[in-house]
């Protein structure tokens, strides 16, 4: 029986992913009850002197419990625990440290069923992994601030996981898998059981991220990624229901930005910056379709502005600001090409004024243009574009 009794358990160590050092049978001891039956064995499987293996049996001669020292430090760090003769339940300090952090559940088939594990060093299971026909269906996951965490499984694989990051008992953020890999996550940012924030992703990477700034459950602000960096973000700022200004970014930092400021759903404005301070500014201020007012900016102050007052889209107004306070404006009455008008300010007061005989402008100045030419660049990112007449820029 003593025989039987070792072989079978050498088998289920194997099966643990234990073997003897060598290949020789272990050196074992055996202790008996006062009935003559063996009720424990002792084994040093490595050869050191040192027992590593306990067996323990019950009345009938099977099975109770097994405990592995894997590591040789004198402790188990494995303890399997037998009902009628099968393993059912697995206990292991994985960390080699005597302390049990795992505990494993097996089915009456020896499939595993639950696992739970101390991710907090508390001594309790703070984890729970619960599986169906051996591979994953779901787990469970406390935190010490109480909150929580759930992950779902498909064919063995993540599929969803909502976590409670307040401790309130209400899930708050929502994500949402394919294959095992990030597709979209969903987040309740001020925890009042409404999701106002969704990310989508492609391969593991934020691609656009869409957001409800009102709290009235509709996207006010969607923003395009491409890489780490943003690419460009659409945002309702009068809240109408549809989007009214488009920033474009190149490597992470602002360079234009479409607005309409007028609701009239075509843009208006389109400002530029270089090292994310404005330099100039565009407007279509009667709304014909073409800029006609432009201003100048110098690290983000006033310089100089710039209009067309008879819609022949050229320059024939020029204003100079120092120190952001406007002191001369240069006018073309004639639309001939030249300066016909000269008037002082100090302040918002004309301190001087005069007629001039066709002089030359202060400056070479670009005509404007079609307020559609410039939309023409817009990134497209995850299959949304802005159309600049109609500002068609709607999250997915």
């Amino acid at each position: 029986m003593n025989g039987r009794i070792a072989a079978g358990g050498l088998a289920f160590a194997a099966a643990l992913g234990w073997a003897p050092a060598s290949a020789q049978q272990p050196v074992a001891s055996f202790y008996y009850d006062e009935r003559g039956s063996v009720v424990r064995q002792a084994q040093d499987t490595n050869g050191d002197g040192r027992m590593d293996r306990w067996i323990y049996y019950d009345a009938e001669g099977k099975t109770e419990r097994i405990e592995q020292d894997v590591n040789f430090d004198g402790k188990p760090d494995i303890i399997v625990y037998y009902e009628a003769g099968k393993p059912a339940r697995q206990e292991i300090a994985s960390k080699n440290d005597g302390r049990i952090d795992t505990w494993i559940y097996l089915n009456a088939q020896g499939e595993i069923e639950r696992k739970g594990e101390d991710a907090e060093h508390t001594g309790q299971p703070t984890v729970w992994v619960y599986y169906e026909n051996g591979q994953p269906a779901r787990s469970e996951e406390t935190a010490k601030g109480g909150g929580a965490r759930r992950v779902f499984y498909k064919d063995g694989k993540i599929s969803r996981v909502e976590e409670d990051t307040n401790g309130d008992g209400k899930p708050d953020v929502f994500s949402y898998f394919a294959n095992g890999a990030l597709v979209r996550k969903e987040i309740d940012r001020k925890h009042v059981g409404r999701i106002d924030l969704w990310g989508h992703y492609q391969g593991g990477r934020l691609v656009r991220q869409d957001e409800d700034l009102y709290g009235d459950g509709k996207i006010s602000r969607v923003v395009y990624f491409q890489g780490d960096q943003v690419v460009r973000r659409d945002e309702d700022t009068a809240r109408r229901g549809r989007m009214d200004m488009i920033e474009i970014f190149s490597q992470g930092q602002l360079a234009k930005r479409l607005r309409d400021t007028k609701g009239s759903g075509k843009w208006d404005t389109v400002a530029y910056f270089q090292d994310n301070q404005l330099v100039r500014e565009e407007r279509d201020t009667q709304g014909r379709g073409w800029f006609d007012f432009r201003t100048l900016y110098d690290k983000g102050q006033i310089v100089a502005q710039e209009a067309d007052t008879n819609g022949d889209h050229k320059v024939d107004v020029w204003v100079q600001y120092v120190n952001g306070e406007r002191v001369e404006q240069l006018e073309d009455q004639k639309f001939q090409g030249k300066i016909t008008a000269r008037y002082a300010f100090k302040g918002d007061q004309v301190i001087a004024q005069e007629q001039l005989d066709n002089a030359e402008p202060p400056r070479a100045s670009a005509p404007f243009s079609p307020v559609d030419d410039a939309g023409r660049d817009l990134v497209q990112q995850g299959g949304a574009a802005a159309a600049v007449s109609g500002l068609e820029s709607k999250p997915e």
